[in-house]
């Protein structure tokens, strides 16, 4: 077996003097080999995550204390940057910053529970999904995406993002492609619905939606997969569209859903509340 000598390195003659002056040169080498990985900056990743310590890298290098070698190990940031990259990838990064718990204004006692019920729902790590129906500006969009964000971070999952309209239009503008962009939100590991079924009151909605939903929710019911939901429907209004879909959402939410019964004055967003 070839034994290293640390005299066979190729070394400047000043280096060589300076090296020559510490008790263990290979020891030293190492240290060295170390400094010089934590100064190489990765340049941004696009997780808007700044790290002094390992320099976007993700990792930091330090020596072994069980041995005379250099390792090199996560940095603290890598769970906020894996974290950053999810919801970036849902585009939901932005939203993310504006919309959280610390954020969300409890000033009557509707809010408040609201507001509980998410934080239970984060708190209970089972496949139980949350729910939030009725008076549009109560809040629920505000209180659903900071659940999703929290999902991400605390579960660690890949999350989906389904703006309903804007998604729907998607689907019926590119039906070559509709099946596997359906499909990413089915089989999604986390996702987050917000507005189903919005639209005009004076309008129907049309059975391809309907059967559009169904197949979405109740793929996700089959399969337990957790999943985050906001609508401007009541409850009873789901009732009366679509029993089907309104009985599968009752039954993975449980107690996680809550109902805001429509009227004027719960819509805070002319209050300048959002």
């Amino acid at each position: 077996m070839d034994v290293f000598h640390f005299s066979d390195l190729a070394i400047p003659p000043e280096a060589r003097a300076r090296v020559a002056q510490v008790r263990d040169p290979a020891l030293w080498l190492l240290e060295n080999k170390a400094k010089s990985y934590n100064l190489l900056d990765q340049g941004p990743d696009g997780s808007g995550v700044d790290c002094p310590l390992c320099r976007n890298k993700g990792f930091v290098a330090e020596l072994d204390p069980e041995g005379p070698r250099m390792v090199v190990r996560p940095c603290a940031c890598r769970e906020r940057r894996r974290t950053a990259l999810r919801l970036k990838a849902c585009g939901m990064l932005d939203r993310a910053r504006l919309l959280s718990f610390e954020a969300f204004r409890t000033e009557n006692p509707m809010q408040s529970r609201m507001k509980e019920l998410a934080l239970e729902w984060l708190e209970a790590q089972n496949e139980s999904w949350l729910v939030f129906c009725g008076q549009s500006g109560a809040g629920k969009t505000h209180l659903c995406t900071a659940a999703f964000v929290q999902a991400v971070s605390r579960r660690r999952l890949d999350g989906e993002y389904m703006l309903w309209g804007p998604a729907l239009r998607e689907l019926r503008a590119e039906p070559e492609a509709a099946p596997r962009l359906l499909g990413r939100y089915k089989e999604a590991p986390l996702l987050y619905v917000d507005d189903l079924f919005k639209g005009r009151r004076d309008l129907p909605i049309s059975d391809w939606e309907l059967r559009l939903a169904f197949e979405l929710l109740d793929y996700r019911y089959g399969c337990k997969l957790p999943t985050i939901l906001s609508t401007e429907r009541s409850f009873p209004e789901l009732v009366s569209l679509d029993e089907a879909i309104a009985g599968r959402l009752k039954e993975r939410c449980g107690r996680f859903l809550i109902n805001v019964t429509p009227e004027p004055g719960k819509n805070f967003r002319f209050r300048g509340e959002g």
